[in-house]
């Protein structure tokens, strides 16, 4: 693509696009505009890069390990945990 056709395509003159290149920052609206056109998506860039960005949500593991009853007296895990692994055999 062109920087004129950039440009048009932003809503700025062709001038105005060598500014946004030597720009340290630019607005929200702007930066929004620039991912639209370009089809690249540089808001979550910036975050990833300001280490912003929301973690993903936690997950569950299970993890399934057959033990003896008498291993599993020795572990040292909570009562109520070891009463559930027992009720389920």
């Amino acid at each position: 693509m062109s920087v004129k056709e950039f440009a048009d395509r932003i809503n700025v003159e062709r001038t105005t696009v060598y500014n946004i290149f030597k720009q340290e920052s630019m607005n929200f609206e702007r930066l929004k505009k620039i991912s639209e056109v370009l089809n690249y998506d540089f808001i979550s860039e910036e975050q990833e890069r300001k280490g912003q960005q929301t973690p993903p949500p936690k997950q569950t593991v299970f993890i399934a390990v057959e033990i003896d009853a008498d291993t599993l007296n020795e572990i040292n895990l909570p009562d109520n945990f070891i009463r559930l692994v027992k009720d389920k055999k």
